[in-house]
């Protein structure tokens, strides 16, 4: 099989070939399924630092991987960096697919896609509650937390049962611009935008205006009628 070219989408059968890997006894049970993977992979694009592939490969696919050869050891590398390149950019532009897969009962399973993705918070060094505001982090994370099961019980007790299942469609409905939220809430944080240097010094409130009327600023353009 060809590695896939970098920078470009993986291809079905390529992402089928990956999720078969993920599945197989190469991994003892502990590599992610596909879905968790797109969801480590989206929170690591998210983050405000990178988290570079020797700290997320071992949570992806696991500590002690036995490949048959180093031909196979080399595809699977090629199809998860492929991946990971995909989640990426799908990120930075906003347009992407969530690969869930369907609840028995109709709609999106969303929980192993959203614990995928709180995994991949806590990868980050330093930690998201510590490189930004820990309230507004809580915030951005709140659908990702209630879709995955991992809101703290004494919480969850806090909704009756129609409460939740509305308060979990909500989340559900609304997890594409959950993910947009956090991309630009740490996209700020690292490129804050640059103050604009004032030509002239600012007018004070009891300063003359610059309109040359006599009058103070406060009474003349700066009047609270003058301002809106």
């Amino acid at each position: 099989m060809t590695s896939p070219i970098v920078g470009t989408p993986l291809s079905q059968p390529e992402l089928d070939r990956l999720e078969t890997f993920l599945g197989s006894d190469l991994f003892h049970g502990e590599a992610m399924p596909l879905d968790a993977l797109q969801g480590l992979f989206f929170a690591i694009a998210c983050a405000r630092d990178l988290v570079v592939p020797s700290r997320w490969m071992p949570v992806a696919l696991g500590e002690n991987p036995e490949y048959e050869n180093r031909e196979q050891a080399q595809e699977v590398l090629d199809l998860v960096m492929g991946f990971y390149d995909q989640c990426v950019r799908a990120v930075a532009a906003a347009d992407f697919t969530l690969l869930v897969y369907a609840r028995d009962g109709g709609g999106d399973d969303l929980e192993t896609w959203c614990a995928g993705y709180l995994e991949g918070v806590d990868l980050s060094v330093p930690g998201w509650h510590e490189a930004g505001d820990p309230d507004e982090v809580d915030e951005l994370l709140f659908p990702f937390v209630v879709l995955a099961g991992e809101l703290p019980e004494e919480e969850r007790r806090q909704y009756k049962p129609a409460e939740w299942r509305k308060l979990v469609n909500s989340c559900d409905d609304a997890i594409g611009d959950a993910i947009v939220e956090v991309r630009e809430y740490w996209k700020v944080l690292r490129n804050p935008p640059k103050s604009v240097r004032r030509e002239s010094p600012k007018t004070g409130r009891n300063d003359p205006c610059p309109c040359g009327s006599g009058k103070k600023f406060k009474q003349c353009c700066g009047a609270p009628a003058r301002l809106h």
